[in-house]
């Protein structure tokens, strides 16, 4: 893992790439979560998004997510809107993100079976390493607590790895240009 992260900054380094956090500038991808601690948790939030002015953009994200602990198993789809704000002009840029996310929750096990609705607030800061112009493999680590309809919220740190791909007008209409 280490001789990964090795080469990944070696190639932001030696690529000398533009991050394209300005504005007009949109962003495409996603981020993947694994928790094994006292169950599993497997987790995608594919998300899109428009940098309203530079270095802030706010978007959409979905949430698709399954839990089981035990003989419980949880599915959840959710669907709610995202803000992040960029911070330097280099190949690495940190970020702070949150996210509010609206979700349907289908409970499982042996003896009941419930769908009710809820929501998950996330916070916190992240990491986009540039690997070229226009693609940053990115890393959160954040707070997540979630509310179900007359359960009491559950919270904890959370670690997302995932990828955005940074989408410029300007980069399309210079590449015209040039021809």
């Amino acid at each position: 893992m280490k001789k990964i992260t090795l080469l990944i900054f070696g190639l932001v380094i030696a690529l000398g790439v533009t991050a394209q956090t300005e504005q007009q500038d949109w962003l495409v991808g996603g981020s993947f979560a694994l928790n094994t601690s006292r169950n599993t948790t497997v987790s995608l939030n594919p998300a899109a998004g428009y940098f309203f002015l530079n270095n802030f953009a706010a978007g959409g994200v979905f949430q698709l997510s399954y839990n089981k602990t035990g003989d419980n198993k949880t599915t959840v789809f959710g669907v709610g809107p995202f803000v992040r704000y960029y911070f330097g002009k280099k190949e690495l840029k940190p970020f702070i993100a949150s996210e509010y996310i609206f979700t349907s929750n289908k409970f499982d096990n042996p003896s009941f079976r419930s769908t009710v609705n809820g929501a998950d607030f996330f916070i916190g800061p992240g990491l986009a390493a540039f690997v070229n112009e226009h693609v940053a493999i990115e890393t959160l680590v954040g707070y997540v607590n979630s509310k179900v309809s007359d359960v009491p919220s559950d919270g904890g740190v959370v670690v997302r790895i995932g990828f955005q791909i940074y989408l410029s007008p300007r980069g399309i209409v210079d590449t015209y240009r040039k021809r």
